[in-house]
C-alpha cells in the first residue's frame, strides 16, 4: 500500500489524530492526502489504496458507501463515542498499521444493502448502504403502519415505531438498540426489527441474504420517513414501497489486528 486517503471527522481531537497518522505513515513510506468529513461531494479514490477514516460510526458509514465504489479498504481509528466500526484507538495505531501495510492481516468483505423506492409505478435506485434501511415515523405519538413481505411472502403487519432492514454490519447499530441479535459481521443474512410494536408477538427476524425485503407504506403522507445509514433520507407517501436487498458490492474493512469482534462487544457494551 503506497498512497492512502485520510478522512477526517470536522473536529478539532479528529485533526490532532489524523496529524499523527499521517505522519506516522508518511514515515512508513504511504503518500497521505487528507479530506474533512463535511457530508457532501465525492472523494479522490481512484488511485488509492487504503482509506483511514478518523471519527466516529458516522465518519465511518460516510467513507465506507464511497469506497466501496472503487473496491478500496477501509480502517477506522476511534474519535467518537462507541467505534463500533472505528476499532483502533490512537494510541494502537502504530502496531496495528504495521500488521496492516505488511499484509499480515488481510480486509473482511462485508455485505452492502441496495434500496429502491416504488412509487406510482415507477421504481427509483436510492443508494447502497452499509448498516441499515429504517421506515419510522416522524409524526410525535403517533403510530405507523408499515407491511412488510419477505421474497413476495407477506411476513408481518406491523403497528408501532418502524422498522429496520440491517446487515449483520448494521446489527449492532440501531438494530441492537431495537432488541435485534448481533449476527457475526462477515455472516451474510437480512435482518428485519419492528421498533417498539404495539403487538408484542412482533420479533425480529433473520432472512437469508438472497431474499428481497419490501416495506410497504400505509401511513397518512407526511407521516413516515425513510433513512438509509442514518444519514440519507426522505419523506415517504402513502401506498410507497421500499425494496431492500443484498448489493453485489461489498465494503472491504480492516477490523483492528489484534482484538476479535468477542473482545470488541465486551470493550463497548460492558459485557462481563
Amino acid at each position: 500500500m503506497k498512497r492512502a486517503l485520510l478522512l477526517v471527522k470536522d473536529s478539532d481531537k479528529a485533526k490532532e489524530t489524523a496529524r499523527y497518522i499521517s505522519n506516522l505513515l508518511r514515515k512508513k513510506g504511504v503518500m497521505v492526502s487528507l479530506a474533512l468529513n463535511r457530508g457532501k461531494g465525492t472523494l479522490p479514490l481512484r488511485d488509492k489504496d487504503l482509506m483511514v477514516v478518523i471519527g466516529g460510526d458516522g465518519t465511518f458509514l460516510a467513507g465506507a458507501r464511497i469506497a466501496s465504489r472503487f473496491g478500496v479498504p477501509v480502517v477506522g481509528v476511534n474519535e467518537g463515542r462507541f467505534g463500533f466500526l472505528t476499532e483502533i484507538e490512537k494510541e494502537e495505531a502504530e502496531e496495528a498499521f504495521e500488521a496492516i501495510l505488511t499484509g499480515r492481516v488481510k480486509p473482511q468483505r462485508r455485505m452492502m444493502i441496495s434500496s429502491y423506492l416504488l412509487r406510482n409505478s415507477k421504481k427509483r435506485r436510492l443508494g447502497t448502504f452499509l448498516n441499515d434501511v429504517v421506515v419510522s415515523k416522524s409524526a410525535i405519538s403517533r403510530i405507523m403502519e408499515v407491511e412488510v413481505f419477505a421474497d413476495g411472502k407477506f411476513m408481518v403487519h406491523v403497528h408501532g415505531d418502524g422498522v429496520i432492514v440491517s446487515t449483520p454490519t448494521g446489527s449492532t447499530a440501531y438494530s441492537l438498540s431495537a432488541g435485534g441479535p448481533i449476527l457475526m459481521p462477515e455472516s451474510r443474512a437480512l435482518l428485519v426489527v419492528p421498533v417498539c410494536s404495539h403487538t408484542l408477538s412482533n420479533r425480529p427476524v433473520v432472512l437469508p441474504a438472497h431474499n428481497t425485503v419490501v416495506l410497504r407504506h400505509l401511513s397518512g403522507t407526511g407521516s413516515c420517513f425513510l433513512t438509509m445509514d442514518g444519514q440519507v433520507g426522505m419523506d415517504l407517501k402513502r401506498g410507497d414501497l421500499i425494496e431492500v436487498r443484498a448489493s453485489k458490492r461489498v465494503c472491504k474493512i480492516f477490523t483492528h489486528p489484534y482484538k476479535d469482534f468477542f473482545e470488541i462487544l465486551r470493550n463497548k457494551l460492558g459485557w462481563g
